[in-house]
């Protein structure tokens, strides 16, 4: 399937970003105010990088959806927390999208490329463990896990975060 334009403009202005994080500018005190203790603590283990794109797309979200459940929001704040657990390595992140996609098993952790294109496959089943480790809502563990799922409560989430 052929990649809308946008999708193209999104991905060099990430890489951008990858490689300047000065660009990319969290903002942690919206996130604070939306997420309980709990899931705060989770998400303040990722990258700089990693929670001003989840702030992005949790704006995004309740720009276009101001009545959008609660739970949501917080799940668009937490749905890339899954990549915090391996350091963020601008050359591996550009190389993992770069590449097709693979079968990788979720467990054990690799090193390598190979860990980073298991963190691409799996980092939504590894955030919504950690947001249940933590303490966190379920229901926001659950829309974390699904967040790469068509259809669904996840939905809005995945094409949110596909065009931000």
């Amino acid at each position: 399937m052929a990649r809308p334009p946008v999708w193209y403009l999104n991905a060099a202005r990430r890489t951008l970003i990858a490689v300047l994080p000065s660009l990319a500018p969290p903002d942690d005190a919206f996130a604070r105010r939306r997420l309980p203790v709990a899931e705060y603590g989770v998400y303040e283990r990722m990258d700089r990088r990693d929670r001003h794109h989840a702030c992005e797309v949790a704006k995004a979200l309740l720009a276009r959806h101001p009545d959008a459940p609660d739970e949501l929001v917080r799940a668009a704040l937490l749905h890339d927390v899954g990549k915090s657990g391996r350091r963020y390595r601008v050359l591996e992140r550009i190389l993992v999208h770069l590449l097709p996609e693979r079968p990788v098993p979720a467990a054990p952790r690799l090193r390598g490329l190979a860990g980073a294109l298991q963190v691409k496959r799996h980092h939504h089943a590894y955030g919504a463990e950690m947001i249940r480790s933590a303490g966190g809502s379920e229901t926001v563990a659950r829309l974390v896990a699904d967040h790469h799922v068509a259809g669904g409560d996840a939905e809005l989430l995945r094409q949110i975060d596909d065009e931000t």
